[in-house]
């Protein structure tokens, strides 16, 4: 099973070159989302702020109007990486071939100048990678 969650951070003050990182879908800005990667394949279910009681059913994870895409797209589509404050942490190294026993965490958490950010927190092995 894969889970992804997703929180906007807005505390954290970093001198970098604004590039405007939180959580977003469909170029709207939004707090947070939820999202949970059905095992085998790309379909998935998001949980949205506006609709916090009811899962949305998407095709596939990687769709580029729904908020996995559309939050880390900020960053692949960024001409400033170099002034982007960025930590991926995971338990499996690059290429990484059997499963260590610990505990399977693994994230993403970006940042920038104007007080905004994300924490991607996830479960899928050699994300990001």
């Amino acid at each position: 099973m894969f889970i992804f969650y997703v929180i906007a951070l807005y505390t954290l003050r970093l001198g970098v070159t604004p590039t405007d990182y939180q959580c977003k879908e469909q170029n709207n800005d939004m707090d947070w989302f939820f999202v949970y990667k059905l095992p085998g394949g790309k379909s998935s279910h998001h949980l949205l702020p506006n609709a916090a009681t009811d899962w949305s059913v998407v095709e596939t994870i990687d769709d580029q109007q729904k908020p996995m895409h559309s939050t880390m797209n900020i960053y692949i589509a960024s001409g400033t990486k170099e002034n982007t404050n960025i930590v991926a942490y995971s338990n499996y190294p690059p290429h990484f071939k059997f499963e260590p026993p610990m505990n399977p965490e693994k994230g993403v958490i970006m940042a920038e100048d104007n007080n905004k950010g994300f924490w991607l927190v996830h479960t899928a092995k050699y994300f990001p990678n």
